[in-house]
């Protein structure tokens, strides 16, 4: 039987925002007709950042009453991305820059004509609550492609973003910076002081050369304006970037970051068994650990953890899985994010794709054991297990040099875990729930050509202790993976050809490697299959996963279009270290999108087609 997804056609209308706003300053009210387009902008608009002196210092309480911010230049010039692209904002924004050998300090004042339409609510760091905002990135590398955000609401919240091959954003990136802001009756102010340690810059240079920009955000009538501009047309955003001059003789940084922590906890459970020893109406528990961050180079990063808590990170939603396959969790704890960017590999630039593997999902590392009393052929009545596997060490070095090379190695170790019980006839022992487990990554890219080519590389290892266990029967001795990667921006980055390739490799038992045969990712055992059948001697199976893409994003003709090929063996598996829930098939995804975002009696509208086809290696 053939399953086609038949063309979808989606049609989008935004009400118009108001044609006539104005700001005010220092009791002037000037205005500003939204339908006139800038002209003569600069496309690379240039800011200077001051150096101060030892003398000189800045009181970080969100007024800029210091004189030096003045003596600065200030940056005015900024353009609408949403909702009217390409036209002047409603509301007046400056922007000034400082810096010392240590610290680069930014003062924004934010104008505005009604000082009671400030959206200013108190949220978490990192919220996505309806707000003003502004924005300060950082191209620090200057290749174009990797930015450090940081950003502000009127009462102080904060927000950081990295921004990685150019528009992609990672909000779980942390930095530790200061920021004060201020609420009067003409705007608001704000001050941001940022550690040069949490940059990356080569040190090794006496003149900085850095992209930059900024963004203010209104929530009121979702207005997004930015200082070098970047129309909605361009589906850019690091690229765009303008430059920062100034900065110069900077020493390298001494970046030392140390958390360690001691936590306890209290378990409050119903009583389901009055003869369970190990319940407790109050269970308590405990852990010491921490986090090491040290910064080898400029643009280098060690990182290490030991027996990193699971109790720093948010919690898990609650499920209900009735599927075959498992939940995708994101990771939340700090280790496993820094250059988390770096090691992501297999997925191409498309609007559109069948889905391909992950090939590394660190949720693996620490994960809960695997083992149980049935598996182990253990008579328990009652079984005390622990929650999550002890990360004993691990260790990471990512970063990316001044030449272009983006580098990420991580190598973690996982302890033996083991799980006491009780059995019927009250006798107490113990068996193991997780082998000693070692994992490794290496992930390494070199971009070239002005940031608009990379080509990569990947690998990953697991090694289990298993031998003379139970544990042979169902988890694998070992898995490998490996592949190369490439992506070629043209035409001004309006076009992207991408692909990835990659080999996979288990190895284990017969009862281990028949178990993987017939798991839901590939039914190797499935009645209709002429193709595939179980083989009851495998003591391997190995298989390949490839993506390319050709997508065209951007550009002024309005039109954007992708066409992706995407294939995954019968035999790949990547679930030792990576998440997958499905192999054995081909598909071809492709479509057409036409968008106005400056129509005449509308916002914004978007009509788009897409057809995708697949089928598996029996060709059904």
């Amino acid at each position: 039987m053939r399953k086609i997804l038949l063309p979808l056609l989606y049609v989008c209308f935004v009400t118009s925002a108001f044609a006539q706003n104005s700001y005010q300053k220092k009791g002037d009210t000037i205005s500003v007709k939204s339908a006139e387009i800038r002209s003569g902008l600069e496309e690379n608009p240039i800011m200077e950042a001051v150096r101060i002196s030892s003398e000189e210092s800045v009181d970080l309480d969100g007024i800029l009453s210091e004189s030096i911010w003045y003596n600065a230049p200030v940056a005015t010039q900024f353009t609408q991305r949403f909702p009217n692209d390409g036209r002047d904002p409603s509301q007046r924004t400056e922007v000034r820059l400082l810096y010392t050998d240590s610290y680069i300090y930014v003062g924004v004042i934010a104008h505005e004509s009604n000082a009671d339409s400030i959206k200013a609510p108190l949220f978490r760091r990192d919220g996505n609550e309806a707000s003003d905002w502004v924005y300060v990135s950082f191209d620090s590398y200057n290749d174009m492609r990797t930015a450090f955000t940081f950003a502000v609401n009127p009462k102080g919240v904060q927000k950081d973003v990295l921004y990685y091959d150019d528009t992609g954003e990672d909000i779980l990136w942390d930095a530790v910076w200061e920021a004060k802001t201020n609420i009067n009756e003409n705007g608001w102010t704000a001050e941001l002081k940022i550690p040069l340690s949490q940059l990356r810059y080569s040190s090794q240079s006496d003149v900085q050369e850095w992209g930059i920009n900024f963004q203010r955000r209104l929530s009121r009538n979702g207005e997004v304006s930015i200082w070098a501009p970047v129309s909605q047309n361009d589906n850019a955003m690091v690229s765009k970037y303008g430059r920062l001059n100034g900065i110069r003789n900077l020493k390298e940084p001494r970046r030392l970051e140390i958390t360690p922590y001691v936590s306890g906890d209290v378990t409050r459970a119903p009583e389901l068994s009055a003869d369970n020893p190990y319940y407790d109406r109050n269970q308590l528990g405990g852990g010491i650990g921490g986090d090491i961050k040290y910064g080898v180079t400029s643009d280098l990063t060690l990182t290490a953890t030991i027996n990193p808590d699971f109790g720093q990170v948010e919690a898990d939603p609650a499920v209900i899985n009735l599927s075959a396959n498992e939940n995708f969790f994101s990771e939340r704890r700090p280790f496993f994010l820094e250059g988390n960017d770096i090691f992501q590999f297999g997925n191409t630039k498309t609007f559109s794709r069948f889905g391909n593997p992950v090939t590394f999902y660190s949720r693996r590392i620490g994960r809960s054991p695997q083992g149980n009393a049935n598996r182990a052929g253990v008579n328990a009545e009652f079984v005390d297990r622990p929650d999550f596997t002890t990360i004993a060490t691990a260790a990471k070095l990512s970063g990316k040099t001044k030449n272009g090379w983006s580098i990420g190695f991580l190598d973690a170790y996982t302890l033996k875990e083991e799980a006491d019980f009780v059995t019927p006839s009250g006798d107490e022992n113990t068996f193991a729930v997780e082998p000693a487990t070692n994992y490794m990554v290496a992930r390494t890219k070199k971009d070239f050509n002005a940031g608009n080519t990379y080509v990569g590389g990947f690998a990953s290892a697991v090694n289990r202790s298993i031998e003379d266990t139970y544990f042979k029967d169902f988890l694998r001795t070992s898995a490998y993976l490996g592949g190369v990667d490439f992506e070629h921006s043209f035409n001004d980055r309006n076009w992207i050809a991408s692909g990835a390739l990659s080999f996979s490799s288990i190895n284990g038992s017969t009862e281990a490697i028949e178990m993987a045969q017939r798991s839901p990712v590939r039914y190797y055992n499935r009645v209709d299959s002429e193709n595939l059948s179980v083989d009851s001697d495998k003591t391997n199976l190995s298989g390949f996963a490839t993506e390319v893409s050709i997508q065209k994003r951007g550009g002024d003709d309005n039109w954007m279009t992708s066409l992706t090929y995407s294939e995954v063996s019968p035999g790949y598996e990547t679930n030792d270290l990576g998440f997958q829930n499905r192999a054995d098939y081909r598909s071809i995804n492709g479509g057409l999108i036409y968008r106005e975002t400056d129509p005449k009696w509308l916002q914004y509208y978007e009509f788009y087609a897409f057809h995708s086809h697949a089928w598996n290696y029996d060709g059904i």
